[in-house]
């Protein structure tokens, strides 16, 4: 990370994104209520130039509506996005167009997101004959500088999509976010489909470009050992709403939110002597259809407290933890287990613990 990020790039307020329902039947007083998914709700993040945040969650935790919703490629259903100070939350024609030059997106499918119709040139060149009238020749020529950057040879510009492995077509999406110099782009699930070896090797790239571009990335992951190499904050999410933000190594090695403890205790230790975590949790997610007040990890929390279950949990600062928000009404006193507790060296935290 660079000097220059302590400075805010991005910055989202409340941002929300509701999907509406079909009308649902009219209950008894004739009414038909209105319900909708709230995939994002109320999320407020800094992306600063020149670093790597990275967001994690479970699969359905709404990481990828959020990285659509900075990318504009959603409305927002309420909240504010700001670039550089400057209020994007509504731009829209020309004036949408001119600002995505500075931020562009990965897609998590490196398959479904490139046509298949399409050679390499015309694919990697897509942002820049939208934003520039440069002719044929000129985009061919600044496509055929820019692959080798990404690991591609300049003389693939004719070929399709499927004449690529998993790794080449991952290159092929970034290649086309970078084309047209972004500040800030937004990574989503970028190493998901590749295997070890070849996540290793687009994530080096990654930082090298970051590096030699001064580029910011927002990265969207549930691998917590890419989050490790690449990121320098986490923010982790869990049924739309965010729970904790920290540097990487603070709240990998400690976390403070009960659900973040049981998504670092959830992944695989390297070494069969070393004993599982004895952190776990039970019940289902519950749903994102209109939810109801309270914190939404209270069913599924082995810390939970009558307020929890009534009272939505602000996200705030945690004096025992510097650089930490964290949203728990207990933060103070379930961020005090020892970390041993959950690596398995020590006993189980307390089914629950007597409420205050």
């Amino acid at each position: 990370m660079t000097d220059a990020a302590c400075e805010p790039l991005l910055e989202t307020t409340s941002i929300a994104k509701y999907f509406p329902l079909p009308v649902s039947a009219r209950d008894w007083l004739g009414r038909t209520p209105a319900r909708s998914i709230h995939a994002v709700d109320q999320v407020s993040l800094t992306v600063r130039s020149g670093e790597t945040l990275a967001l994690i969650g479970e699969s359905g935790s709404g990481k990828t509506t959020f990285g659509w919703l900075v990318a504009r490629l959603h409305e927002p259903t309420q909240g504010t996005i700001r670039f550089r100070g400057q209020d994007v939350t509504h731009l829209s024609g020309s004036a949408l167009r001119a600002w995505r030059r500075n931020v562009q997106i990965v897609f998590q499918d490196p398959v479904g997101s490139l046509d298949p119709r399409l050679r390499v040139w015309q694919i990697v060149s897509e942002p820049i004959r939208a934003q520039l009238p440069l002719r044929r020749a000129a985009v061919r020529e600044r496509v055929a500088e820019l692959l080798p950057q990404v690991g591609l040879p300049s003389d693939c510009l004719d070929q399709y999509p499927h004449e690529f492995s998993g790794g080449g077509r991952q290159r092929l999406s970034l290649a086309r976010a970078l084309s047209i110099n972004p500040s800030l782009v937004v990574l989503d699930e970028p190493t998901s489909a590749l295997d070890v070896a070849v996540q290793a090797q687009v994530l080096n790239r990654l930082v090298g470009l970051q590096r030699e571009r001064g580029l910011s990335y927002l990265l969207i992951t549930h691998n917590v050992a890419t989050v490790r190499y690449a990121a320098d904050r986490v923010a982790v999410l869990y049924v739309g709403q965010l729970i904790e933000i920290g540097p990487v190594r603070a709240v990998l090695t400690q976390p403070v939110h009960p659900y973040t403890k049981a998504l670092l205790a959830a992944v695989p230790v390297p070494d069969p002597k070393r004993r599982r975590a004895r952190y776990r949790i039970s019940g289902e997610v519950p749903t994102l259809i209109n939810p109801k007040p309270g914190c939404r990890f209270a069913p599924r929390c082995p810390f939970v407290i009558e307020r929890c279950r009534v009272e939505d949990p602000l996200l705030r600062p945690v004096a025992e933890f510097p650089d930490r928000l964290v949203a728990c009404h207990r933060a103070e006193e379930v961020g005090s287990i020892p970390p041993e507790t959950l690596i398995g060296s020590g006993p189980a935290p307390p089914d629950r613990p007597p409420s205050n």
